[in-house]
């Protein structure tokens, strides 16, 4: 093209890379979504905004992003593994309750931090938890069977109590 035709086509905003231009476009959109929200894994409730982060971590995991890109989103932090970011927050915030009361056991006081235990032991019963994690929870003293465990502490205060009393009638506020 002569340049004289560049300029005009310039002078109107042109896009000479559209793919390029739409990339930029969601970056942007996503470093905007960061300063709201303080992270940049946006929900579902922005699902284009979504789709395209969930692009950018395929062609990532495919080696197909080019390094400028994977360069542009590691500076705004960029998570390439929100669902493992999210397993190890977790189990850090189990390691300080573990820290602190000397069991790794939430119940009710940490609803989401019970709820996420319990989610590893259903996805331990189904073998869908790596040696890794499984690893990583026993170290934590982490409690499989809470039922069963329950069982077994009481069992042992009831085995404790006869053995101190001869019988095993424990009064009711035992």
């Amino acid at each position: 093209l002569p340049q004289e035709r560049i300029e005009l086509l310039k002078s109107i905003g042109f896009i000479w890379d559209p793919i390029e231009e739409k990339w930029q476009t969601k970056f942007k959109e996503l470093i905007e979504f960061k300063k709201i929200h303080g992270h940049a894994n946006p929900p579902y409730e922005y699902p284009s905004l979504g789709r395209w982060c969930s692009f950018q971590r395929k062609e990532y995991k495919k080696s197909k992003l080019p390094q400028e890109r994977i360069e542009l989103l590691k500076s705004i932090g960029f998570s390439w593994d929100p669902l493992e970011e999210e397993w190890q927050d977790k189990f850090k915030e189990l390691k300080t309750f573990y820290l602190e009361n000397g069991h790794s056991n939430p119940l009710n006081r940490h609803p989401s931090l019970g709820n996420w235990c319990s989610s590893q032991r259903t996805n331990y019963k189904k073998d869908n938890l790596t040696q890794e994690r499984i690893d990583l929870l026993n170290s934590l003293d982490f409690i499989w069977d809470p039922y069963e465990d329950e069982w077994q502490n009481k069992f042992k205060k009831l085995k404790e109590y006869y053995l101190e009393n001869g019988h095993e009638n424990t009064p009711v506020f035992y």
